[in-house]
């Protein structure tokens, strides 16, 4: 879970395909996300200017958009947010259609779990925060080059070949010149030697180039440039540090060009200077950063490579490390297919085709990896186009899932564990219960399953039946505090009889307050007696103050009653049941629960449970 959720915009109209997904992601991705559901494109693109959202996951059929143009509409509102699309079964084309225009990957319904939806998501996010990064950066790089370019083409055209342009450009530019003569003295210096490093012109007039305070030279260096000017040849970027009068220091650079009189003599030299300490601080700057950058890759917790020519051109330690190499070095040079399993060569060759074509731009998937020693693993890749030498390559990261699939597998294996081991405790109090009233038996587990369908037609999610189903089972086990003769008394009982028949609401939720359920059960046991006009009991709740489950509860409750035979009377009926539950609609018993239940038993042929 990521310590701020990301917010995630659900785009789709079809409501059951909505709750499918959250409940998917709440199963899987507990807290991660935070989901905003529209069902509109028009309503969805209002949300994205005015809100901030991390990911899109968006249907392509909706009421006012349909296909690839509700992708793109998406995509043109928000270039930087990244679009995960909802493709029916056989729309997986469409998907990868939608993924050319800007989306950043697709989910089948029907075949897309939590997990599978979360790390799509995850790796939207992620792939577009990259993805955006490198424009930011490419963007930047450009417009320093057009700068710098603009600013060389600036200076071009200021110079010229006059004497009067020429000292008027010495005074304009960051560059200082000079001259030498035959015995490779100094004569001149241009203003722009003082001006940006402190030189004293006449200080250093007649001075050779030895007696300047010049350092960090090397007598290599030195003999190079001696066996130049005594040759009386060009050179170019004499580097050395300069220190002035004031202790100031300098980066300088020099390049010369011999100057021969007219009879062809040598009479010196012509050069420029230039202040190159900015550039060696950006050089050493660079270099640091590219000694981080290389660090980074190669001690990255995830596989790193690139592929050129169908062959491995780069891999880090980590992706070497994960298919068993002792080095990296091992594998570049090697075919791309040779850590991919057969059975999923053809799929793999196909992915890195479309990448290095150019039909897709990036792509995540899945596939057995073969290890060295001819083992197998389990890995996720994502990899993305790229361009290295001026020619197609994929670059990529590859993550060892093996043991996170194993996990999840086993956590699945526990989940489904521990909510046996929950219904088997609630079907055990549920017996406990019956035992002390017999002719009931059978009570809690059919109110459970009415319930359970009412919740349906209002559109509880499977998670919320299920709690539906654990409430009902256990909405009476408050009656083993009544005694049995009371319980099973065939004539009418008492007012004292009656009330601690009434007292088995307070007694249930006593028993259940103190259980760490995921749904309200205790709240439900206590108000499952409870009535919209407040003619219920224990605590006489109104209205909205009841439980919306409780209210489920209580209409199950008569139906399963009236329906039944009790100790005291012979079972009335379905048909006495619902009209009680119509005559009560509005007052005793919620009108939306009510309605649902009559649809199920009137409209679409539900009964009660045996």
């Amino acid at each position: 879970m990521t310590a701020t959720p990301f917010r995630l915009l659900l785009l789709e109209d079809n409501p059951g395909d909505a709750r499918l997904v959250q409940a998917a992601l709440a199963d899987h991705a507990a807290g991660e996300f935070v989901i905003t559901t529209v069902k509109r494109l028009a309503d969805a693109l209002a949300r994205i200017g005015s809100e901030h959202f991390d990911a899109v996951l968006c249907d392509l059929g909706l009421p006012d958009s349909t296909g690839l143009a509700t992708a793109q509409a998406v995509v043109t509102q928000s270039p930087g947010l990244p679009l995960v699309v909802l493709t029916g079964l056989h729309d997986a084309d469409l998907g990868r259609e939608a993924i050319q225009h800007g989306a950043q990957d697709y989910l089948v319904k029907g075949e897309s779990d939590g997990s599978l939806i979360a790390r799509t998501l995850r790796y939207a996010i992620e792939r577009k925060r990259l993805e955006m990064g490198i424009r930011v950066a490419n963007e930047a790089l450009e417009r320093r080059v057009a700068e710098r370019t603009a600013e060389l083409e600036a200076a071009i055209e200021k110079l010229g070949t006059s004497e009067t342009r020429f000292r008027e450009l010495t005074e304009l530019t960051s560059d200082w010149y000079w001259e030498q003569d035959e015995n490779f003295r100094f004569t001149w210096f241009s203003d722009g030697a003082m001006q940006h490093i402190g030189i004293d012109i006449a200080e250093y007039v007649g001075c050779t180039r030895r007696e300047l305070p010049i350092d960090q030279v090397t007598e290599a260096q030195w003999a190079e440039h001696r066996r130049q000017t005594e040759a009386q040849l060009p050179f170019r970027d004499f580097q050395y540090r300069w220190t002035n009068r004031n202790g100031g220091q300098y980066n300088l650079s020099i390049s010369g060009r011999p100057v021969f009189d007219e009879g062809g003599r040598f009479s010196g030299y012509h050069g420029v200077g230039s202040d190159i300490t900015k550039r060696k601080q950006a050089e050493e700057a660079l270099r640091a950063a590219e000694e981080r950058f290389r660090g980074l890759v190669e001690q990255s917790i995830a596989g790193i490579y690139v592929v050129q020519d169908d062959k491995f051109a780069y891999v880090n330690s980590r992706f070497a490390e994960i298919f068993g190499y002792g080095s990296a070095a091992e594998m570049i040079g090697g075919d791309k297919l040779s850590v991919v399993a057969e059975k999923d060569r053809e799929t793999v060759a196909e992915s890195i085709r479309l990448r290095t074509e150019g039909d897709v731009a990036s792509v995540s998937y899945q596939f057995t990896g073969l290890r060295k020693d001819g083992s197998t693993i389990e890995v996720g890749v994502h990899g993305a186009r790229a361009t290295q030498d001026g020619r197609p390559a994929i670059i990529g990261l590859m993550q060892d899932i093996s043991e996170k699939k194993r996990a999840e597998e086993q956590v699945q294996r526990y989940i489904q564990q521990l909510k046996t081991a929950v219904m088997s405790t609630v079907e055990v109090a549920t017996t406990l219960s019956e035992m002390r009233d017999p002719y009931t038996a059978g009570h809690e587990r059919r109110v459970a399953e009415i319930a359970v369908a009412i919740g349906a037609e209002l559109g509880f999610d499977t998670r919320r039946q299920e709690g539906l189903r654990v409430a009902g089972y256990l909405h009476d086990v408050g009656k083993i505090t009544i005694p049995s003769e009371i319980l099973s008394k065939p004539g009418k009982l008492s007012p004292l009889e009656f009330d601690l028949i009434k007292g088995h609401s307070q007694a249930s939720y006593d028993v259940l307050k103190g259980v760490e359920f995921p749904w309200p059960v205790a709240q439900v046991a206590l108000q499952h007696h409870e009535r919209i006009d407040g003619s219920g009991y224990p605590q006489g709740l109104k209205g909205e103050a009841i439980l919306l489950e409780a209210r489920i509860m209580s209409v199950a409750d008569v139906i399963e009653a009236m329906s039944s035979h009790r100790p005291y009377r012979a079972g009335l009926g379905i048909e006495k049941a619902l009209a009680e539950i119509e005559r009560g609609r509005g007052s005793a018993y919620d009108i939306d629960v009510a309605n649902a239940c009559l649809r199920l038993f009137r409209d679409k042929g539900y009964s009660v449970p045996q």
